[in-house]
């Protein structure tokens, strides 16, 4: 009994230790089990994290590497130029010291965001001269000696730059104004010179313009005594003399008492004359005479025609005319009909100047930009003598100064000339700026060009009846030189529609009104519409109306339909982000510039600086939109002796007036992608996908799939395009699509070599080319995308 019942209790405590070995291994297989199964989402969850982590890493490097390619030059620890500006910024006439600075920051913005002058950036010195000669020569004193700036723009008025004129000369400072006009400031000095015409040179044109155009025969001076207005008067005077022009009265003033006293005997005078016409001559600076202009307006019964020189057209007149209540509710109340003298005009100016309008409206938001059209060019200048100075070994301020003089003199030979926005920049012996002098006049409270310009001319040896030319007034001789009296026509076109774009022809439609509007006769039978893609003996047709206006003495309207198709050139090296310009361009067959000037009809096409660079979307032609328009005059010109014998040896320019209409459309990006993208981006994806899949022949199905598909839209694209000999931004995009599928090929065929081993080793290396594609293939697509969008930032956001 006792033994078995031994027995029975070891056979219980081995079942028992059974049970509990099969607990034991039980409870560690259902441990060990949700462990395992827990570790695999968290190494899965691993991975895409990895992947994540790769991907934003590589936006980081790409976003560092844009934004220090950028802005590095802002970072630079390159030591900057300085250039200094000296003007009236505060005072009666900071007004234009302030258009001085925004015209010279507009271009030195420009190019410190190109990245300055060899990575150097460009900063501005400015000093307050207050107009004042004294206060000029202490600021001058201060830039030669307490500055580093190695060249002066400015200073505004005659009389500070004069003043401080001596002082650059001993110190060795290059200055350069924009728009000090007395003669003495540049003779004899050779480190002053001016982008703008001379005393001598305006004085004598204004007065043949006023006698041989307005027909005068007699005229008033209001003149300031300070260095612009007595050279000024006396040049006027001195020219009337030899030309018949009878000066009845002047009057002169050295300050603000005395103007009043002077202007009170001026308009007195006038009185005494009632129903006369007369005409004054303004040789006083803007301030004052935007308080004569307001004086004589009251006069009743008195027509007094002003003329006045180049302040009258400076931004202090025009923003303090517009001061005045009666000028804001009536824009021209004081202004209209004033005639002067503009360094630029920019309704006859070129493609610059009006791209140089549109970076300035859109910056301020104004039109009045002449001041700071002539500093601009003025600093382009500069900029190009300081750019050619550094190429030179040299470190000293002294000679830095001197090789910036010399730089400057190379534009003494027209050969040399730098084009700007007010023409070509080039100097005389004296350092004078040679260029031609516009004529404007004032209507609506804005300057347009008057109906007819004095253009120089380089010979008279070829012109028949000279002298019944210039005894008919034609041909005139200013102060030793010819010049032409040439028409000005003004020309408008409204687009009724723009259809059927053929990229394969190069070739658009338009329907379109043209008008020119002219005083007296003008022979557009022989007009020519330049790029017409079937040339036509008379393009224009017969006019579909012709108007002669009430209010303009001899001043008519002719206006055509027209409906063609034009030639354009077409650049798709930026294909599918191109932009295109439809151009029309139409001159004269016969008329040269001297006798025929296109002027662009704003006011006509109810064209304002806002407007014209963001119209309306007027027409839509498939997958393109209107992204602006600009119309603008230019100059073609031609150097040829045509032949003519006493011409041999010798090259006479011809110079011809052309009318543009340049219309630029962009491409509807988004609905492009989608139509054409859309698939090849799903598989790019797609291939991204590959390297989650162990499967080779899945794999590789992916990779050859995605050349043949990428393929199929390379052709059709292409197909599309006219034959060119270059390839466009798109075909780059498919060339990188093609790696990437040989970069999935690649990556297939080795796995599929090292799965074959079935070793641990092998195992190893699949699993790391996997990872491999999974951190390349991002990194190159995103760097490609990044790269394309930082060369087509602008294109991309919209910004012209």
């Amino acid at each position: 009994m006792t033994l078995k019942k031994s027995t029975d209790k070891i056979d219980e405590v081995s079942e028992v230790n059974e049970i509990s070995k099969v607990s034991n291994e039980d409870i560690k297989t259902e441990l060990t089990k949700p462990t395992a199964e827990l570790a695999k989402p968290t190494k899965i969850k691993h991975k895409f994290g990895f992947i994540l982590w790769t991907i934003v890493f590589s936006l980081i490097i790409f976003s560092s590497w844009f934004f220090f390619s950028t802005f590095a030059h802002y970072f630079s620890d390159k030591k900057p130029i300085y250039i200094a500006v000296a003007g009236p910024m505060s005072g009666k006439d900071e007004i234009n010291g302030q258009a001085m600075v925004r015209g010279v920051q507009l271009y030195l913005d420009k190019l410190n965001q190109q990245g300055g002058i060899d990575d150097r950036p460009v900063k501005l010195l400015v000093f307050d001269d207050q107009n004042q000669p004294k206060v000029a020569e202490q600021k001058a004193l201060e830039i030669a000696n307490d500055s580093e700036a190695l060249a002066v723009i400015g200073h505004y008025a005659s009389s500070s730059s004069m003043a401080a004129a001596s002082i650059y000369k001993q110190h060795g400072v290059p200055a350069i104004s924009g728009s000090a006009t007395a003669n003495e400031l540049t003779q004899d000095n050779d480190w002053y010179f001016r982008t703008i015409f001379n005393n001598s040179e305006q004085g004598a044109f204004l007065a043949n313009y006023v006698h041989k155009v307005l027909n005068y025969d007699d005229a008033y001076i209001l003149f300031d005594e300070d260095a612009y207005g007595s050279s000024l008067a006396a040049a006027f005077v001195q020219n009337s003399k030899d030309i018949g022009l009878k000066i009845k009265q002047q009057w002169h003033f050295n300050s603000d008492s005395t103007f009043t006293e002077r202007l009170a005997e001026l308009t007195q005078t006038l009185s005494r004359s009632p129903n006369e016409k007369h005409l004054l001559f303004l040789a006083t600076h803007s301030t004052e005479a935007v308080e004569t202009a307001v004086a004589l307006k009251p006069l009743e019964n008195i027509q007094v025609q002003i003329v006045g020189a180049d302040a009258v057209s400076s931004t202090n007149f025009i923003q303090k005319l517009q001061q005045y209540p009666q000028e804001q509710i009536q824009p021209g109340y004081y202004s209209d009909g004033i005639y002067t003298a503009f360094p630029v005009l920019f309704d006859i100016a070129g493609k610059r100047a009006q791209d140089f309008r549109h970076a300035f409206f859109k910056k301020h938001q104004s039109n009045i930009m002449i001041t700071s059209a002539l500093y601009y060019d003025t600093t382009l200048l500069v900029i190009n003598a300081v750019r050619k100075m550094l190429k030179q070994q040299t470190t000293s301020l002294v000679e830095k100064r001197r090789i910036i003089k010399d730089n400057l003199w190379q534009l003494a030979k027209v050969e040399n000339a730098i084009e700007g926005i007010t023409g070509f920049l080039y100097f005389d012996k004296n350092g004078d700026a040679v260029k031609s002098i516009a004529v404007g006049i004032y209507k609506y409270g804005r300057a347009v060009a008057a109906m007819h310009q004095f253009q120089p001319m380089q010979s008279v040896d070829n012109v028949d009846n000279l002298l019944q030319e210039m005894l008919e007034n034609r041909i005139v001789e200013v102060n030793g030189k010819f010049v032409s009296l040439a028409q000005v026509v003004y020309v408008g076109i409204d687009f009724s529609d723009i259809s059927e774009l053929d990229t394969k022809d190069s070739a658009f439609t338009a329907d379109l009104y043209l008008w020119f509007r002219f005083k007296g006769t003008f022979d557009d039978a022989n007009i020519e519409l330049v790029n017409l893609l079937k040339p036509q003996k008379l393009p224009l047709g017969e006019p579909i109306s012709v108007w002669h206006s009430s209010t303009e003495k001899g001043v008519s309207t002719r206006t055509y339909r027209i409906k063609t198709e034009f030639k354009l050139d077409l650049d798709f090296r930026k294909f599918p982000l191109d932009r295109q310009v439809l151009p029309i361009y139409l001159r004269h067959n016969k008329l040269t510039k001297n006798k025929l000037i296109y002027v662009v009809d704003t006011q006509g096409m109810n064209l304002t600086q806002k407007d014209a660079h963001a119209p309306k979307k007027f027409f839509s032609i498939g997958g393109w939109y209107v992204n602006n328009v600009s119309f603008f005059q230019n100059t073609k010109a031609l150097d040829s002796t045509l032949g003519i014998t006493d011409f041999f040896g010798t090259q006479q320019r011809i110079e011809s007036s052309q009318f543009n209409a340049n219309l630029m459309i962009s491409r509807d990006i988004v609905s492009f992608l989608l139509k054409t993208f859309l698939p090849v981006i799903f598989l790019i994806t797609l291939g991204y996908v590959s390297f989650f899949i162990n499967t080779f022949s899945a794999k590789l199905g992916i990779g050859t799939n995605l050349i043949l598909a990428t393929s199929l839209f390379h052709l059709k694209l292409v197909s599309e395009l006219p034959d060119i000999g270059y390839l466009v931004l798109i075909e780059y995009f498919f060339y990188l699509v093609y790696c990437l599928a040989i970069f999935i090929i690649i990556i297939a065929v080795l796995s599929h070599f090292y799965e074959e081993c079935e070793s641990e080793r092998g195992k190893k290396i699949v699993h790391r080319l996997n990872i491999l594609g999974k951190v390349l293939y991002p990194v190159i697509l995103i760097s490609f995308v990044g790269m394309i969008v930082y060369q087509n930032y602008n294109v991309i956001m919209g910004i012209t």
